[in-house]
């Protein structure tokens, strides 16, 4: 009984604290990792990416499996049953661990792969240099010391007259429809 009571008052500040380390990895999420990735795939001019990002659904899914199953505990519930939750939340903590340790792998395979997506880093970029971000740009002369990932799409809308680039050449072709499609094996 004693070990309930003690619990129920680890809770009064855990789930505040929980669901405060959920909100802010939701805006994470939202704010940083969906954007960069979003960028990524229609070859924006400029993109910054946070290696550490990618820990923050690990930290919300932990984050929510721990309130579920401190409930739990202070609401006896069967072991049984506590159990299965216990088991997510810890394959929540290896999947983090994991992801934890794949964050510095993050930083160096994105130095091969983004130039290979005709991105060069950029580290006079406001801001930079810092371990936290790399800023990436697809045209170099858009390295402006000083200068925000804002100018960067702006000058990248000047030059072409758009912000956003042109869809790669897989996307366009999903986009045309099957007549024009088979137009264009005939023709070839």
């Amino acid at each position: 009984m004693n070990d309930i009571k003690q619990i129920r008052r680890l809770l009064v500040w855990g789930i505040p604290l929980y669901i405060g380390l959920i909100i802010g990895s939701a805006l994470m999420v939202a704010y940083i990792l969906v954007p960069t990735v979003a960028a990524i795939a229609v070859q924006a001019p400029a993109v910054r990416i946070a290696p550490g990002a990618q820990l923050a659904p690990f930290i919300a899914l932990f984050c929510l499996l721990g309130i579920v199953v401190g409930v739990m505990r202070a609401i006896p519930c069967s072991d049984r049953l506590i159990k299965k939750f216990e088991l997510a939340a810890n394959a929540a903590v290896v999947a983090s661990g994991i992801a934890l340790l794949l964050v510095p792998v993050t930083s160096v395979v994105q130095r091969f792969y983004m130039p290979s997506l005709g991105y060069s880093v950029c580290s006079e970029l406001q801001g930079n240099p810092t371990m936290w971000f790399t800023d990436w740009v697809r045209d170099s002369a858009w390295c402006v010391k000083g200068k925000s990932l804002d100018w960067v799409n702006d000058q990248a809308g000047s030059t072409t007259g758009r912000v956003t680039p042109q869809a790669p050449q897989s996307t366009q072709y999903l986009r045309r429809t099957k007549s024009e499609r088979r137009m264009t094996r005939v023709r070839t």
